[in-house]
């Protein structure tokens, strides 16, 4: 286990990079510790985000072994309740995505209880001259957790591109609020203009109801910037507070570029930061 404090101008950033999935529980509860300063999760409702966007298994979605160990902690710990909420990015919907990934079955027996984000209602959220949309859902936790599968591939554009921390807030806005079409199962709005929607949804989700924690799996990477889509058994979890500083942090330990969406939020943080 590798623990980095990054500082920013006048911002202090958490990130432990884990080599094994048995480090995962250990180490959450330190980083528990550090972030919640005394307080206590006993009895409080915590979010929880995964990439469920596909009717598929790991490495297109979050792994199983990666939730059910943080399910169990939380369980420990005595939270009142476990939300997990996704909202689909594929023709199936993300409830049947829960299922037919095996991580319905997996969690039975646990205090969970799984929500189709795009069944519900949202807020909007005013972002510049732009809204987006969140479910109100958020709102109602105490503790936000995005766990995000590390996936590498190609933009619109044939640019590297990086799905993880940032790009796993696609999946909270509701779909019926961002189709061109209405039998089209994808948010097309927000590839209208790619990199920027990703630059204003992260803002949004900030200012709206902003996530404690990032888990990051990368036990196996999704690469599919080649022609041949491959797996990479990377075997590491990184943990951050900051989605933006987990990201860039997958990148350099992959020696991978910085695409646009996170040049644009690490210019647009620096310039508040001033």
């Amino acid at each position: 286990m590798n623990t980095f404090f990054v500082q920013k101008r006048r911002q202090h950033f958490l990130i432990t990079v884990i080599e094994d999935l048995e480090e995962l529980k250990p180490t959450l509860q330190k980083v528990l510790e550090t972030k919640l300063n005394g307080k206590t999760l006993t009895e409080k409702k915590v979010f929880l985000k995964p990439n469920l966007g596909y009717p598929k298994p790991a490495p297109y979605t979050t792994s199983i072994p990666l939730m059910k160990e943080v399910v169990k902690l939380f369980s420990i710990i005595g939270v009142k309740q476990i939300i997990i909420g996704e909202g689909s990015t594929s023709k199936s919907s993300s409830l049947e995505n829960y299922r037919r990934t095996g991580m319905q079955e997996a969690l039975e027996g646990y205090n969970v209880k799984f929500i189709d984000l795009g069944n519900k209602e949202s807020t909007p959220v005013t972002i510049g001259e732009t809204t987006h949309f969140l479910p109100k859902v958020l709102l109602e936790t105490n503790f936000r957790i995005s766990l995000p599968v590390i996936k590498l591939y190609n933009d619109d554009k044939g640019k590297p591109f990086i799905s993880n921390a940032v790009k796993n807030f696609f999946g909270l806005p509701p779909k019926d609020k961002y189709k061109s079409q209405e039998n089209s199962h994808l948010r097309d709005r927000l590839h209208e203009n790619f990199h920027q929607s990703l630059v204003e949804i992260y803002f949004a989700v900030k200012k709206f109801a902003p996530f404690d924690l990032y888990i990051c799996d990368g036990l196996q990477i999704f690469d599919g910037i080649t022609k041949k889509e491959v797996t990479i058994d990377w075997g590491k979890i990184i943990i951050s507070d900051d989605a933006i500083e987990a990201d860039l942090k997958v990148l350099e330990l992959l020696h991978k570029p910085v695409p646009e969406f996170l040049r644009k939020l690490s210019k647009k943080r620096e310039i508040s930061n001033n």
